[in-house]
């Protein structure tokens, strides 16, 4: 752990000391000669916890150094070796140096542990909180020629990984400058805020029947661009903003009214999906947010499927698996949308409510000619019939495709050649019966 500063630094300021006791940049051309002279390269990984200084704010500095303490521990303890070292940048930046590695692959799985080492709740009194972090990666040998400019180019990812769904990103000449970004999330903030944000509907088709069966509802921008947002990078900014309670609450009463407009303007008695960062199900109100809109809409909870996304990173969490069962109790259909959970997480999933999952095709796009891939998605789709869940195919190019899939036992499927995610009233116009 880096150790406290005897002489009582001011409360804030960064603490650039490594886990020796010297000064990071230090130890960092240190480590970069020994390298120099072994002909071995090194990682370092700069990683933007994005929590302390929202907890400085509300709890005050001396819980945002013990918590940050408590990080840099947990990445002491579950991702460093003895030779590897950290130190801390700033309120929010901590830099992992692995002293040792024999090529970027190393460097991404320390950064992946590392995202899961961070994916736990910090306690404080009775609140929960979570961070939010990215990491960037640099090497060396690479194009940095010592300590100063490997930082900066870890700095540099670590802006560009913020904006990137995985988070990770390596240091490559050229990145895109995070500027533009923070207008977006800003803008997206402030959307969130005057609930300037509207709804598309993108159809679901039963492949066996060859009919639409429901839809899913998909944030856009209501400035008349059409233009998706992505429901992750919304909740972050909600979250960021104290205002995800309210965003899923008017998300759910939205895509509710449409749905009953649907059924009573156009004859469509369809389900409705709406997609949920996995962490949504830490929010205590989300069963009885949903609940509350169910009844205001007089809507039949089966007709309400909840999408959970990247579900694997919560799989050992309590309140998650909490949720998920009320959830069920409730009547409301749940989904896994998560195209990248590890095989351990299907035992989780076998223990609980979910009654669908769907397939990202987009993975294995050679899947339709290759044989050895068709036989992965064939035993793929048994497995999840297995578990008594349906499966959707997403990403599918063409007819032929959905053709070989209902050939394969894949149920439903939503692609954009089948139909694209439009407006309440362009639904309307193109599925009326």
């Amino acid at each position: 752990m880096i150790p406290a500063d005897p002489a009582g630094r001011e409360a804030g300021t960064a603490a650039p000391l490594s886990a020796a006791g010297l000064p990071f940049l230090d130890r960092l051309r240190g480590c970069i000669e020994q390298r120099r002279a072994d002909g071995q390269g090194l990682a370092l990984l700069l990683i933007d916890c994005g929590v302390i200084g929202t907890i400085d704010t509300q709890w005050g500095y001396h819980i945002g150094d013990a918590v940050r303490a408590r990080i840099v521990a947990s990445l002491r303890a579950g991702v460093l070796r003895p030779d590897d070292f950290a130190g801390e940048l700033g309120r929010d930046e901590l830099a992992c140096v692995l002293a040792q590695v024999d090529g970027p692959q190393l460097a991404l799985l320390a950064a992946e542990k590392s995202l899961r080492t961070l994916n736990v709740p910090l306690f404080l009194g009775e609140d929960e909180i979570y961070a939010s972090p990215s990491i960037g990666i640099a090497l060396f040998p690479g194009t940095a020629d010592g300590a100063e400019s490997l930082l900066h180019q870890a700095k540099s990812a670590s802006a560009f990984a913020r904006g990137q769904s995985g988070r990770i990103a390596f240091h490559e000449e050229g990145q895109i400058s995070r500027a533009p970004q923070l207008v977006e999330e800003s803008r997206l903030r402030s959307a969130i805020a005057e609930d300037a944000l509207d709804l598309a509907f993108q159809p679901q088709f039963d492949l066996r029947f060859g009919q639409i069966m429901g839809m899913e509802a998909m944030l856009c921008w209501r400035d008349g661009s059409r233009d998706l947002v992505p429901m992750r990078e919304a909740v972050a900014a909600a979250e960021a903003g104290g205002l995800v309670t309210r965003m899923i609450s008017s998300l759910l009463n939205r895509a509710l009214r449409n749905c009953s407009e649907f059924r009573q303007r156009a004859g469509l008695d369809l389900r409705i999906a709406i997609n949920f960062p996995a962490r949504t199900l830490l929010e205590p109100e989300l069963p009885e947010l949903v609940e509350r809109a169910l009844r205001t809409w007089s809507l039949r909870p089966g007709r309400l499927m909840l999408e959970i996304e990247d579900f694997s990173a919560l799989q050992a969490q309590a309140g998650a698996r909490s949720a998920l069962l009320r959830l069920h109790g409730i009547g409301v259909k749940l989904s896994i949308d998560d195209a990248r959970a590890p095989l351990s997480s299907l035992f989780w999933l076998a223990a609980l409510p979910f009654n669908e999952l769907k397939l990202d095709l987009s993975v294995a796009q050679d899947w339709s000619v290759e044989a050895r891939s068709e036989g992965v998605l064939r035993a793929l789709i048994g497995l999840v019939h297995q578990l008594k869940l349906d499966v959707v195919a997403l990403s599918v190019a063409d007819e032929a495709a959905a053709a070989r899939l209902l050939e394969l036992g894949c149920d439903f499927m939503q692609a954009d050649f089948k139909g694209p995610a439009v407006d309440a009233e362009d639904f309307v116009a193109r599925y009326a019966l």
